[in-house]
């Protein structure tokens, strides 16, 4: 799908009630500053044009400006870098969370947005963390096309606390 495409289909998806207004550049603009790199063009788009989050199946995607379910990204972006520790990748930001302490990352220091998993469920800390082989247009198109790509953490061996 084009990235016009995933926006008219998000649109066309809204949840009953509809999907939160877009945010303000400054919304954007402080979390880039934060992140150190500017969100991927497409996720800038849909906050700016689109919703403030909302979108994105399962928890949906976390919101710039509101405390709903989850905190606000910005927030939510400084505290995984606090809890997470030194080794914490800073361009990947929480987008959307699936439940049971897994997460649907993204990684703003590429244009695609690379996604990136959290699942703490069966790994050890440091492998908790790893990047998915998609980036968030492959995201968004398998839930706009009703698939629910779960973060799936890669087979580790050799890890005694894994």
């Amino acid at each position: 799908m084009t990235d016009d495409e995933i926006i008219d289909r998000i649109r066309d998806q809204a949840r009953p009630g509809g999907l939160p207004v877009p945010v303000p550049v400054e919304a954007v603009v402080g979390l880039e500053a934060a992140v150190g790199h500017r969100m991927p063009p497409l996720l800038r788009r849909i906050y700016l044009d689109v919703a403030d989050g909302g979108f994105g199946g399962w928890g949906a995607a976390l919101s710039l400006t509101e405390y709903r379910d989850e905190p606000p990204m910005l927030e939510a972006y400084l505290a995984w870098r606090e809890g997470y520790g030194a080794a914490y990748p800073t361009p990947v930001v929480p987008l959307l969370t699936w439940g049971c302490a897994v997460w649907s990352l993204i990684d703003f220091s590429t244009p695609t947005g690379r996604m990136w998993g959290w699942d703490p469920n069966g790994s050890c800390l440091p492998h908790s963390l790893f990047p998915e082989p998609f980036t968030l247009s492959e995201r968004l198109t398998g839930w706009l096309e009703g698939r629910e790509d779960f973060p799936q953490p890669p087979v580790r061996t050799g890890c005694p606390d894994c």
